[in-house]
């Protein structure tokens, strides 16, 4: 299901341009490179906020990602069914030797060292780089 939703996400331009993380080829180098050069080339200053967005997997709201799911990628159907299989109705406990902890249902999140995590994650926060561009337009 990975390698189909990126095909489908990398033929169709769906994937947000200026992301570099989670994508192959791309880095945290790559991004910095980018930005740095393009200021040069422009004569411009140039400053670079960098996020460590720590166990951000784990805050995804699985609704609004159904819904940028359907809306901003145009996955419906049988698919969009499949995701909302994928992500909801999960669990988890802590275990220490043989002591549990109570099982509770996750309301948010991608499941933790999936393929599919970091994809999902990036079109979670697709929306960002526009906003980031509506606001430093308006700045200016």
């Amino acid at each position: 299901m990975a390698q189909q939703l990126q095909h489908y996400l990398c033929t169709a331009g769906l994937l947000p341009t200026l992301q570099s993380g989670f994508r192959p080829l791309y880095s945290t180098e790559t991004a910095i490179l980018r930005f740095l050069s393009a200021a040069v080339d422009r004569g411009d200053f140039a400053a670079l906020v960098l996020l460590d967005l720590s166990a951000a997997f784990d805050t995804v709201d699985q609704d609004i990602l159904l819904q940028r799911l359907q809306t901003s990628f145009g996955i419906g159907g049988a698919a969009l069914k499949w995701f909302q299989s994928y992500l909801t109705s999960r669990t988890q406990y802590v275990r220490r030797g043989t002591a549990r902890s109570t099982i509770v249902q996750l309301i948010c999140g991608v499941p933790h060292s999936s393929v599919l995590g970091p994809l999902l994650f990036i079109m979670y926060t697709a929306d960002l780089v526009s906003l980031i561009r509506m606001a430093a337009d308006t700045a200016t």
